[in-house]
């Protein structure tokens, strides 16, 4: 008995040698692999005449999905050849593979559709990580971008994950350009025409400013009013910055123009009620 157990790991000692040599290999071409995409991927896009921002959030997005993909193919393979080693049948276990991804692929059309959007989502370039978008009423910066989902950091820190096939609508708020658009509120009484031009002398400042003039790519542009109300009117107007800037420039646009308001004399609007009492008329009967 003690000779037939020798035998066994005898010839347990020549496969077990040859997978840990495979599963070495394995690990040594992922390795190379991830370099080769990295370095491939960036020498690939730099054609593509990206800004400094876009070029190494584009290169993060598409190298993570190659690498999983390639991170896959190395496992499945890996893990047949060290079965084949042990002298587990291949065929028979890749005909059952076979037949049951076809009935999971039947069963799993949710993880399809999730997977397909996320191909089109790479290939069409609708968004790459660090950008902020907003989707399914969510806003927030991509962390993490698969063919499966799309992860989402919100302003309040919540890690938000959707699914790539819940994603209809997009709205990238970091591409290209983006826009400052401010409503100045205004008393009834105030001279729209006077702050109309103390708005459009701040903004005309902004492309000189050494702390807003690099973040805005042109001088603003004031709408006019874009309502009237019982108690206030509004004046709109918007400012054309670079991308993820849009809020910065806001803010700070905002305190200027607060600060510039309340130097011309220019009051904010408040709550107000007004009664009017008419005299009765002498031949009015007088209430009971």
């Amino acid at each position: 008995m003690l000779e037939s157990l020798t035998e066994r790991l005898v010839l347990l000692i020549e496969p077990t040698i040859q997978a840990i040599v495979v599963v070495l290999l394995a690990w040594l071409i992922l390795r190379l692999a991830r370099l080769a995409i990295r370095r491939g991927m960036a020498r690939l896009l730099e054609t593509q005449q990206l800004t400094a921002r876009e070029l190494p959030n584009r290169v993060r997005t598409l190298t993570t999905l190659a690498e999983s993909a390639v991170r896959l193919t190395l496992v499945l393979l890996t893990g047949l050849t060290v079965l084949a080693l042990y002298g587990v049948p291949i065929g028979p276990l890749l005909a059952s593979a076979g037949v049951a991804g076809l009935a999971i692929g039947l069963g799993a059309q949710t993880l399809i559709r999730d997977l397909i959007g996320g191909v089109f989502i790479v290939l069409e370039d609708q968004f790459q990580v660090g950008d902020v978008i907003t989707v399914n009423n969510l806003s927030g910066q991509v962390e993490a971008l698969t063919l499966r989902y799309t992860a989402l950091r919100t302003l309040d820190g919540a890690y938000v994950v959707i699914p790539n096939g819940e994603i209809r609508v997009v709205q990238n708020l970091s591409r290209d350009w983006a826009r400052a658009i401010i409503d100045v509120a205004l008393t009834p009484e105030e001279d729209i025409d006077r702050v109309v031009e103390l708005l459009r002398s701040v903004l005309t400042e902004l492309p000189s400013d050494p702390e807003l003039g690099p973040l805005v790519l042109e001088p603003g542009e004031v709408f006019g009013v874009e309502a009237i109300g019982p108690q206030q009117a509004t004046v709109r107007l918007a400012v054309k910055t670079r991308p993820r800037e849009q809020w910065r420039v806001a803010r700070e646009l905002r305190r200027r123009i607060l600060v510039a308001l309340r130097e011309a004399g220019v009051s904010a609007p408040y709550p107000r009620t007004v009664t009017i009492i008419q005299p009765r008329r002498e031949d009015e009967p007088a209430p009971p």
